[in-house]
């Protein structure tokens, strides 16, 4: 079985906590950030090849239809 492998992030507000939590990140820590406030560190897994490959395709994909769409208006 292949070792998991982690990406990570830093949010500096709290509210941005809920959108990142809906893309899989993961709050693993809070410090402070030396201006009264607070630095959130986050991580997730990591895509692997496969998952990338198949992302970047739909990407791709979704790209070109919405740019076949503006042609035909």
């Amino acid at each position: 079985m292949a070792a998991v492998r982690w990406e990570y992030a830093r949010a500096g507000a709290f509210e941005a906590l809920a959108a990142l939590g809906e893309d899989g990140w993961e709050l693993v820590g809070v410090a402070p950030d030396g201006n009264g406030g607070q630095t959130f560190y986050l991580k997730r897994p990591r895509p692997s090849i496969r998952e990338e490959l198949t992302r970047s395709q739909r990407d791709q994909a979704l790209r070109a239809a919405a740019g076949g769409e503006a042609g035909r208006r």
